[in-house]
């Protein structure tokens, strides 16, 4: 029996109701799942890079379930598990809903884009222990009121870097407001560009670094580099719209006054783009850039903050 799987004994599931692990598509746990096992058992802030391994879900989802086994179920969720997109999203809900013994252990519902919001709701108002979901879905509903995490105890970021790559950086503020001071939070990310490190640094507390050194984590010397005296210019338009980086550039060069070399790494997304731009000029940038059009047409422009 691997380590994760006494782990999974310890939690009072025994193989008959949920088969093994290793029929779940896990076998012996990779150095970060053991120790994140370890330290979200201990109920401690986590900070982890790691790969994109499926397997990685249950290092966190363990240690929630046990949690709500401990504490028994509540109507509010215990805990709140965000990833980038809607295909992770589900990806991770069928994760879980598996290693909660089919939803009878813990109640996994998973709040994402494609389905009706109302056809949410019923779910929520029956109570619900874990809900996985994307930022922008959550905060409607917590907008709504018909998710209350007012009381929730796990917040998890999966693939933050990826989350923030999304631009739902504002969605993220706005989830983390809504929840207590108290929660303990989990952030996961395959990358630890400055962004992230500023957003851990904003949101854990005295966290486990796993996969991340201390001084990466704790120094200020980050916020000194080139890397991380950038920051996204957020730009309401993208793919979807004929958006080329050529376009991007040729607008901020010809009316925001900077240099080619000035301008850092662009993303265009289907509805969006991000454009990094030094920190130091930023808000003058969205001042200068407010009446700036792009094929034509007006476009919402912003200041990310990771």
């Amino acid at each position: 029996m691997s380590a994760i799987e006494e782990s999974f004994e310890e939690l009072g599931l025994d193989g008959a109701s949920v088969g093994t692990l290793s029929e779940l598509g896990y076998g012996q746990p990779t150095a970060f799942q053991a120790a994140a096992i370890l330290s979200l058992s201990e109920k401690r802030d986590l900070l982890g890079r790691t790969d994109n391994d499926p397997g990685n879900v249950a290092a966190y989802a363990l240690p929630i379930i046990e949690r709500i086994l401990n504490d028994g179920p509540a109507y509010n969720p215990t805990a709140l598990i965000l990833l980038p997109t809607r295909e992770l999203a589900i990806q991770v809900h069928e994760v879980i809903f598996q290693l909660s013994a089919r939803g009878t252990v813990a109640r996994v519902l998973g709040l994402f884009e494609g389905k009706p919001l109302t056809s949410q709701i019923g779910p929520l108002k029956h109570g619900v222990d874990i809900v996985v979901g994307t930022p922008g879905r959550v905060l409607e509903h917590v907008k709504r009121k018909t998710l209350r995490i007012e009381q929730l105890k796990i917040l998890v970021f999966d693939r933050a870097d990826e989350i923030l790559d999304t631009g739902a950086a504002r969605e993220v503020e706005s989830i983390v407001e809504a929840t207590p001071k108290t929660r303990q939070t989990v952030l996961l990310s395959a990358t630890s560009p400055p962004r992230v490190i500023r957003m851990a640094r904003q949101h854990l507390l005295r966290p486990e670094l796993v996969g991340i050194n201390a001084d990466e984590f704790e120094s200020d010397t980050p916020s000194e580099t080139p890397a991380a005296a950038m920051v996204n210019l957020y730009f309401g338009a993208g793919k979807g719209n004929g958006v080329t980086p050529r376009d991007l550039v040729g607008v901020i060069t010809n009316e925001g006054g900077l240099t080619g070399d000035q301008i850092g790494p662009i993303k265009i997304k289907q509805n969006f783009s991000l454009v990094s731009v030094p920190a130091d000029q930023a808000e003058v940038l969205v001042s200068m850039l407010r009446a700036s059009r792009i094929k034509g047409r007006k476009v919402k422009i912003r200041l990310e903050r990771f």
